[in-house]
């Protein structure tokens, strides 16, 4: 298989005041898909669910892949296989407390792009000058912000931690999708809540922009988080296209 033009690199870090890292990450540049997962803080070994589902994803490596949409199917298959595997390990170790983790997932065929998500790890698109979410959380201060209730610029609110959707939260995992038509110049992070809770995404897109590489924005986005005094593990991935 000849190698693909577009890679990754991510890093992960404790930050500053957790005991331990519950977020996981993936970088599988042969298949074109790339992963970041937040274990779900405050709930019983969120860090061994979000690297099932990284791991995981990791095993289809060993297929080959002809179209994105084989690959999608695949990249689901797996994370409701994960789903699955969450929920049955908290029924039975835990009576019923959750086991559970966030998702952003990228895949990446030919002139192909999509984003597969559950949770508020998120992905982001700088194309030319312009730096853009691509993805809405799933956590209730944006169900209210959708509804008018309350302004997007109150992100401190409470709701805004509270995930309404996760792997491992229930029996049935809603995977929300979003396809994007590719530009050469177009660079994607990937974070975890831990980065996107304590820079800005001006910030974000100014790191990304005068870093020389991904490799080194990677590195600047993990310490100024961690300069800001982060409260959570900070993971960021960045993927674009090799000698762009």
């Amino acid at each position: 298989m000849t190698k693909p033009s577009w890679t990754g690199h991510g890093q992960t870090d404790i930050g500053p005041l957790r005991k331990e890292n519950q977020d996981s990450l993936t970088v599988l540049d042969q298949i074109g898909v790339w992963c970041v997962a937040d274990g779900m803080g405050g709930h019983k070994e969120g860090g061994i669910a979000s690297h099932l589902a990284t791991q995981s994803l990791e095993d289809l490596q060993r297929q080959q892949f002809t179209s994105i949409e084989q690959v999608t199917q695949a990249v689901k298959d797996t994370i409701h296989e994960v789903n699955q595997s969450l929920c049955a390990m908290s029924s039975s170790f835990y009576e019923q407390e959750v086991i559970g983790t966030t998702i952003v997932i990228l895949i990446i065929h030919d002139r192909q792009a999509k984003v597969l998500w559950v949770g508020d790890s998120r992905l982001y698109r700088m194309r030319d000058l312009a730096f853009e979410l691509m993805t809405e959380d799933h956590t209730q201060f944006q169900e209210l912000a959708n509804q008018g209730v309350l302004e997007m610029t109150n992100s401190d609110h409470p709701s805004n931690h509270m995930l309404t959707r996760a792997l491992g939260a229930s029996t049935y995992c809603e995977i929300e999708e979003l396809d994007i038509e590719l530009g050469d110049s177009d660079v994607f992070m990937m974070c975890s809540d831990g980065l996107s809770n304590i820079i800005s995404q001006l910030d974000m897109a100014k790191i990304i922009y005068y870093s020389e590489d991904k490799h080194r924005a990677v590195a600047n986005l993990i310490n100024m988080s961690i300069a800001k005094q982060a409260t959570d593990n900070v993971t960021a991935l960045i993927v674009d296209k090799e000698g762009v």
